[in-house]
């Protein structure tokens, strides 16, 4: 199965889950100040299509009375995309994947360098300063929300 196919399964299956999840038309979450960029590990010698990875930073902000969850993440600048958290341990920084970020009622959760991120993994293309990137996260009730993140 081609990555291109799998990405389509996974559109898919997405658009299944938030309609199931009662999204509702008057949610009030919105993704602020969003940005992107390769990560600096793999900055050096240039991208090729299929390689490298990057990461998307924003804020989220829940001003609803109801408290949501990002549940995923999709664009068609990598193969694949995870929600990451940055951890501390035995003094080492280390990320992984989490199933969710929660979004408490009333609340902004900031992904940023070091904590919550959008990470881009097998980049489909390269991410040059000055460009954007598009992606759609997937919220519990919210739904899907379209963000455009500007490459720094």
């Amino acid at each position: 199965m081609t990555c291109r196919v799998r990405a389509l399964i996974l559109w898919a299956l997405l658009g299944i889950a938030v309609s199931a999840s009662g999204q509702t038309a008057d949610a009030k979450v919105r993704v602020d100040s969003a940005w992107a960029r390769r990560a600096p590990m793999l900055a050096m010698g240039g991208a090729k299509t299929g390689s490298g990875t990057g990461a998307i930073y924003a804020a989220i902000v829940n001003a609803g009375s109801d408290p949501d969850a990002l549940l995923a993440a999709a664009s068609d600048a990598a193969m694949a995309v995870e929600i990451h958290e940055t951890y501390q341990d035995s003094g080492m920084m280390k990320m992984r994947p989490v199933t969710k970020i929660e979004i408490p009622a009333g609340k902004t959760v900031e992904m940023k360098p070091g904590g919550y991120h959008i990470m881009l993994l097998n980049l489909t293309r390269d991410l040059k300063a000055g460009e954007t990137v598009e992606l759609t996260l997937v919220f519990q009730k919210a739904g899907r929300i379209p963000v455009t993140a500007q490459v720094k």
